[in-house]
């Protein structure tokens, strides 16, 4: 997919992806319009308050623009809401989680309405509809939330399940076990929805990678290993060194990833600290 023109996944789907690209984004937020000229659109993770961006997606979706849903409140995904509303001439909702006490200054973010764990957010038209599930996914934000298209399978993951890296838990807004037990979560979400592949909010789509998975439950499934694996060298690296700091522990429990990367792993490493602490 190229990054800076709208691009249909399926009929029902575009993905245009902010200007944002970084350590902590990859090649930028991805926002994604949900729907068809009929139904009107719904926009999930609006970005950053980037006016070309927020015009992009506003031109791709003529205009018609039902419903704004931001998956948490992180910088990089809820911020253009409210501009990408001000272009629309009817204002569509504003949705999601309000951000927690714990979150950090620059993710305050209040929705103009909250939304339930198992709701169904819906366009329709005479023919036919779209059918957006909400499943509430704390973990990585305590705010955060996935949406499932029902109609086909997709399962838009906000930032809980990343393409080509792990996403940072951060304490105290950031939770391991919360993490965990959300990706269990979103395992029986593949079953019961009938999800294939996923859309996450950095990167691409996943479904068919990361070795011998073969779709979107194998996926998730994968990763709740691997950060179980991550967990257990943690402990054994706190068990060889009881008296080391968060510093000595993160360059040898994460000593296969590049130094440069150490601060940021850091902070995951402490959410593992704070779950073995409390098991």
């Amino acid at each position: 997919w190229q990054t800076d023109q709208p691009v249909p996944l399926l009929k029902n789907v575009q993905r245009l992806t902010a200007p944002n690209p970084g350590m902590m984004t990859g090649p930028g937020t991805n926002s994604y319009l949900v729907g068809d000229p009929r139904t009107g659109y719904l926009v999930i993770d609006p970005g950053p308050a980037d006016p070309e961006h927020l015009h992009k997606l506003w031109r791709a979706a003529g205009g018609d623009i039902r419903m704004i849903v931001c998956t948490h409140s992180h910088a990089d995904h809820s911020p253009g809401a409210k501009p990408l509303q001000a272009l629309c001439a009817v204002a569509p909702p504003i949705l999601g989680l309000p951000s927690q006490p714990t979150a950090r200054a620059n993710s305050e973010f209040t929705p103009e309405r909250e939304l339930a764990d198992g709701e169904r957010l819906i366009l329709q038209c005479a023919s036919h509809q779209h059918t957006l599930h909400v499943v509430h996914t704390p973990g990585h934000a305590a705010n955060h939330l996935c949406l499932v298209l029902e109609e086909d399978g997709l399962l838009f993951s906000g930032d809980h399940v990343l393409n080509g890296s792990t996403t940072v838990v951060d304490p105290p807004d950031g939770h391991m076990t919360d993490y965990l037990e959300s990706l269990d979560k979103l395992l029986n979400a593949c079953e019961q929805l009938h999800i294939q592949f996923i859309l996450p909010a950095h990167g691409y789509v996943l479904g068919n990678v990361w070795g011998e998975a073969h779709d979107a439950r194998a996926c998730i499934a994968h990763l709740k290993a691997h950060r179980l694996k991550r967990e257990a060298k943690i402990w054994a690296v706190m068990q060889q060194h009881p008296e080391g700091s968060m510093d000595d522990w993160v360059k040898h429990a994460y000593d296969d990833v590049p130094s440069k990367l150490w601060p940021v792993a850091k902070r995951s490493l402490l959410a593992h600290v704070e779950r073995l602490r409390a098991l």
